[in-house]
């Protein structure tokens, strides 16, 4: 495990126990750690039986004349009748359909009135391709919320910004998610650590007043990524690696007042959310905030880094890792 020094600005930091309360790593008595539960529950629909065929038989002539004719005159109230019956079926039904439509509003905008067409994705509202090659300008492809990189050292070819651990960040000029009570969001990075932590080591957070609203991150005490909150966090399951890209997403959904984590598309984690925080200081890559201080620097490299401002579901996640 690679040993990291800290910088006399930093000395504070190390102090910090993992077991305060309201440190980014902490967990309180209180917080919840729900590991996923996945129930498939299949709904089947019975098909409705397909009416019988309604034959006719030709009237009789001749003889029985008027016999033909009651005959005739029975057939055709039949088969008025049994015209009249799928009429009505069918408006009552079409009518309930379309009821049902009114009743339940569309998930998101379509382009196309047809119930073919295909739900438009998601758009971020915040896009970091991290592909510079030079400079201290971490262009923002999605939001035009470019952030200034301190300290970072810049890898061609796709290989992202790579942080020192110590003191590299890449910051915006204010908030670029609205994280409080009832705020949904997601945030997602592509992660690479070069070494083990020694303490917690945040990818991407956002400010809040004295620390940050949320935290994608390393937790140290337990060697796992986490999705977090001050005093909270929903932790996932599988050991970080080393030298090996990982997709972490984070998901707040503030109807149900959770918090997901989700590890190369995988959810590995849930947590209630009983602490929302409204991010109304700048959007960082790179480190998080606590106690009004730079803390939890990220030693490796970001790259991709997506803010969405609602709760992707999770075959969005999978489309984000491809």
């Amino acid at each position: 495990m690679a040993l990291r020094h800290l910088g006399p600005w930093q000395a504070g930091d190390a102090a910090r126990s993992p077991t305060r309360a309201g440190a980014p790593g902490a967990l309180p008595q209180q917080a919840t750690m729900v590991a996923p539960h996945f129930h498939d529950q299949a709904t089947r629909v019975g098909a409705a039986p397909e009416p019988a065929d309604a034959g006719t038989e030709p009237a009789g002539r001749g003889a029985g004349g008027e016999r033909g004719r009651s005959r005739r005159a029975f057939l055709l109230l039949g088969a008025g009748t049994v015209a009249a019956a799928g009429v009505g079926a069918g408006f009552w039904l079409n009518r309930s359909a379309a009821a049902a439509d009114r009743a339940t509003p569309p998930s998101s905008p379509s382009p196309s009135s047809t119930p073919s067409a295909a739900p438009q994705p998601a758009r971020p509202v915040g896009h970091w391709p991290l592909d510079e090659t030079s400079g201290t300008v971490a262009r923002d492809a999605a939001g035009g919320h470019d952030g200034t990189a301190a300290g970072v050292t810049w890898v061609s070819r796709g290989g992202g910004a790579v942080f020192d651990g110590r003191g590299s960040q890449i910051a915006t000029e204010g908030p670029v998610l609205e994280t409080g009570k009832g705020r949904s969001f997601t945030v997602a990075a592509w992660v690479r650590l070069s070494a083990t932590p020694e303490d917690w080591a945040t990818a991407v957070s956002q400010d809040a007043e004295d620390a940050s609203a949320f935290y994608l991150q390393y937790a140290v005490d337990q060697n796992r990524w986490a999705f977090s909150r001050p005093g909270l966090r929903a932790a996932g399951r599988s050991e970080p690696a080393l030298n090996a890209w990982t997709h972490l997403a984070g998901v707040c959904d503030g109807r149900e007042g959770t918090l997901r984590l989700y590890v190369d598309g995988v959810q590995e984690a849930e947590a209630e959310d009983t602490n929302p925080q409204s991010g109304t200081g700048p959007f960082l890559i790179g480190r998080a905030s606590y106690g009004g201080r730079a803390v939890d620097f990220f030693p490796g490299a970001v790259r991709d880094v997506r803010v969405f401002d609602r709760a992707l579901t999770a075959a969005r996640i999978r489309k984000l890792v491809g």
